[in-house]
């Protein structure tokens, strides 16, 4: 294809193929050697980043923060957050009354949100989760994302359980 005047301004494209169309190869073109067949063949794979060292400034920070956490009597743990993520998507359906302040109109947007979130922890931690840890979370999703097509459509109705 012939090249046509371009002004300054416009973008140059510059084929780079080391062939034409029919299978020549390109006057100029660089060839790179094929790799050796077999498993050594394979591109190596980047090494695993180590893990940041903590610096001392953060250190300092998160032992401060430890020294003013009285002891609690809950578990902090996987079960929890995703336990904590499915109520607070309950509470912006409408579906759970808040006991300080009564029943909530549902916020769609923001539930669809904390569902999306869970989603993606889903994701990000698939194959990491200990079989328990995986059906937790599948059935927390499954519940929540049929709720959440109920209150979309107006089929689910009741009054709101209280927590």
């Amino acid at each position: 294809m012939p090249e046509e005047p371009k002004d300054s301004d416009d973008v140059k494209v510059v084929d780079r193929r080391r062939f034409t169309s029919a299978g020549e190869r390109r006057p100029g073109a660089e060839l790179r050697p094929e790799p050796p067949p077999g498993p050594a063949a394979a591109a190596p794979s980047p090494a695993p980043a180590a893990p940041r060292a903590e610096t001392a400034e953060e250190r300092t920070a998160r032992e401060a923060y430890d020294g003013q956490r009285p002891p609690r009597d809950y578990k902090v743990d996987f079960e929890s957050l995703v336990m904590s993520l499915s109520t607070s998507a309950m509470y912006q359906l409408g579906l759970v009354e808040d006991p300080a302040r009564g029943a909530l109109p549902a916020d769609l947007e923001a539930a669809r949100h904390t569902i999306d979130m869970l989603a993606v922890i889903q994701e990000k931690t698939r194959g990491n989760l200990t079989p328990k840890e995986e059906q937790l979370l599948e059935q927390l999703l499954y519940e929540l994302r049929l709720a959440y097509v109920g209150v979309s459509t107006g089929k689910v109705s009741g009054p709101p359980r209280r927590v």
